[in-house]
């Protein structure tokens, strides 16, 4: 079970921007195995307030929302079908990143359908219709969730920290549960989010543990860091890990700045971020951004330093391959930057990231680390549905104490297990990886330090929120 600050204590029984879009074609998003839902189809009106119950053999399993006999488009036919929303940002500050990130997701989903599906009589459906472009802003992801409430089981990405929390009293008010697209330290206390990899706070955590025996060890000092962050859930709770473990290991904070995207109107050129870091240059910089603004930053910097240019750690969203073809590219040779992040990169060596790639590959698109994000943040959703399958409830009320009752995780090897049923001080996972550059790794960035836990985030109470 899963307590949450925000509403007491509950317990239930029985779950950014890059300067290259990767586009991918959603009509052609398949695997080795049988062809996948075709995912451009008009969806079935399932907003009756429930279905009979649906007997598969001799079990009956009870749905409603999201849920029907007939097949999926493109399906097996001897399968219902289980539809899925996707809330995404296709004209915000991670435009770029929705398509593999949404591709990332039907492919999984394509992989397990060519499979036993879910308890081989359903397959699960990502349809374009159920998927809206939020546009990275609070408001509209309401709006845009209310318009496919009661069409879908659940929702398969929920992208952005605010944006989510927004929607979070019509989660709970319809029993639907979500895989965020974000890493924000509070989903370990909201029960209707399957959240993946450790938080931003965590990893930040991790990140400045790791800095401070890397980076002297290299004759690098790790006197003072400075931190430019959106203004956001995203850019607070990884600020807070920051801090927090910068205190822990004597490190003085310099300064921290706010950086607004260009999408949200600040400068592309990110002007005073780079005039910041060079009229009072700290030994180390994080960067709480999106790609477009770690090209702006990291490349203005060196441009103007050269050789005084400090080095600098961004969070796992702040990076994409995309950024090698850019003017900043020369900055990133450097060696330079380093990224934490919750997931190791694309060239890992596990069952997981193997299926992954050969799924990418059959449809012919580069490696991308979102196509990563894509694929992992699924498994916490498909165990939710299975269990709810199992169970003999598929209603969204069935799917959410599914998820709740979760006790293992199993990722593929992607990251390590993980359970939610449990307080979040006890089982939410704490390990993050540490990256840096190499022109041998097919996305940019190799694996330096594999899944770790610095002595800040083992001794990290985790009861509340860090930040946002």
């Amino acid at each position: 079970m899963r307590s949450t600050y925000r509403k007491g204590l509950a317990w239930m029984a029985v779950m950014s921007l890059v300067l290259a879009a990767c586009a991918q074609d959603t009509a052609t998003t398949t695997t080795a195995a049988p062809a996948p839902t075709d995912t451009t189809a008009a969806t079935p009106d399932t907003t009756a307030a429930a279905t009979p119950d649906t007997t598969m053999g001799e079990m009956t399993v009870a749905t409603d929302v999201g849920v029907t006999e007939e097949p999926c488009p493109g399906g097996n036919p001897d399968r219902g079908c289980i539809y899925l929303g996707v809330l995404t940002d296709e004209s915000g500050p991670f435009q770029a990143a929705a398509p593999a990130l949404y591709g990332g997701q039907q492919l999984f989903w394509a992989t397990v359908n060519a499979g036993d599906g879910i308890g081989g009589a359903y397959d699960v459906a990502l349809p374009e219709d159920l998927k809206k472009d939020t546009a990275y802003q609070p408001d509209k992801f309401v709006a845009d969730y209310n318009q496919i409430a009661g069409d879908v089981a659940a929702i398969a990405q929920s992208l952005g920290t605010s944006q989510s929390i927004a929607a979070i009293p019509d989660y709970e008010r319809d029993h639907t549960v979500a895989a965020p697209m974000s890493w924000w330290s509070g989903w370990a206390f909201e029960d209707n989010i399957i959240e993946f990899g450790t938080n931003y706070c965590f990893e930040a955590m991790n990140a400045i543990d790791w800095a401070a025996g890397a980076f002297p060890a290299q004759s690098r000092e790790l006197g003072t860091i400075g931190i430019l962050a959106i203004p956001n859930d995203y850019g607070a709770d990884y600020s807070a890990g920051v801090k927090m473990a910068a205190e822990a290991n004597g490190i003085e904070i310099a300064w921290e700045q706010a950086v607004i995207p260009a999408s949200a109107g600040g400068d592309a050129t990110q002007t005073e971020a780079v005039a910041k870091i060079a009229a009072d240059t700290p030994d180390l910089v994080i960067l709480v951004v999106g790609p477009s603004e770690t090209a702006a930053i990291v490349g203005g910097a060196a441009q103007q330093l050269g050789a005084t240019v400090p080095l600098f750690i961004g969070a796992a969203p702040s990076w994409n391959s995309a950024l090698l073809a850019s003017p900043a590219a020369p900055a990133f040779e450097a060696g330079i930057f380093f990224q934490s992040s919750f997931v190791p990169g694309w060239d890992t060596d596990s069952v997981g990231h193997e299926k992954m790639r050969a799924a990418v590959d059959s449809i012919g698109q580069a490696p991308n680390d979102f196509w990563i994000s894509g694929w992992v943040s699924q498994y916490g959703l498909k165990s939710a549905l299975d269990g709810a399958f199992d169970s003999g409830d598929l209603t969204k009320a069935g799917i959410e104490a599914a998820a709740l009752a979760l006790e293992t995780v199993d990722y593929e090897g992607m990251m390590p297990e993980r359970s939610f049923a449990g307080a979040a001080n006890d089982v939410f996972p704490r390990e993050s990886v540490m990256g840096a550059f190499s022109a041998d790794a097919s996305t940019g960035i190799e694996t330096v330090q594999d899944f770790f836990v610095g002595p800040t985030g083992s001794a990290f109470e985790f009861s509340a929120a860090c930040g946002g």
